[in-house]
């Protein structure tokens, strides 16, 4: 791992003083030309680094998001939610929408925050079920079948952040227990 971070290190070193080259080669979806990094995608970089912690979303989007690609960045972020609840409730025939349907729903949610008795309670348990529901439609999904669904650097940023999150908060839940 501590060679992972000197390399990242070094790649950093390279953009700041200009050495780096404007290619990157990837296995998929295929090699792409990158303009060379700015400033302002520089700074991003370490906003990136002071924000983003959770190792499951860093491992998956940071050099994604380093390398300029931020629509794939997302998609992999929103994945790693999507595949650690897959294995928390293990529901591995489920995924996406469907998926936080199932765990989060209100009536009748296999993860909870809370004994959800008192309105605010329930409350916290219908937003969450829409906001992650709500996530995997109109992030995860969009981001899987639009190449450049997101593109901008500040907007891949936000999304990685929501991410992060809601993996936090899928961490943070406990299994329902049914009542007798």
């Amino acid at each position: 791992m501590r060679l992972l971070e000197r390399i990242r290190e070094f790649q950093k070193f390279l953009y700041q003083s200009g050495l780096a080259q404007g290619v990157l080669a990837l296995p998929a979806p295929s090699l792409l030309s990158l303009p060379a990094p700015t400033g302002a995608d520089l700074e991003l970089d370490l906003v990136f680094d002071r924000v983003i912690e959770e190792p499951d979303i860093v491992q998956v989007s940071r050099d994604l998001f380093d390398s300029g690609h931020y629509n794939i960045a997302v998609h992999e972020a929103f994945k790693a939610v999507d595949t650690y609840i897959q294995a928390k409730v293990s529901e591995h025939h489920f995924s996406g929408t469907k998926l936080m349907d199932h765990v989060f729903s209100p009536n009748d949610p296999k993860l909870v925050w809370s004994a959800r008795k008192t309105l605010t309670q329930k409350d916290q348990q219908a937003g969450y079920h829409r906001l992650f529901s709500g996530a995997m439609l109109g992030i995860r999904n969009p981001t899987g079948h639009a190449f450049d669904w997101i593109d901008e650097p500040e907007e891949a940023l936000e999304c990685i952040v929501l991410a992060q999150h809601l993996l936090r908060k899928a961490k943070a839940a406990v299994a329902s227990v049914k009542a007798p």
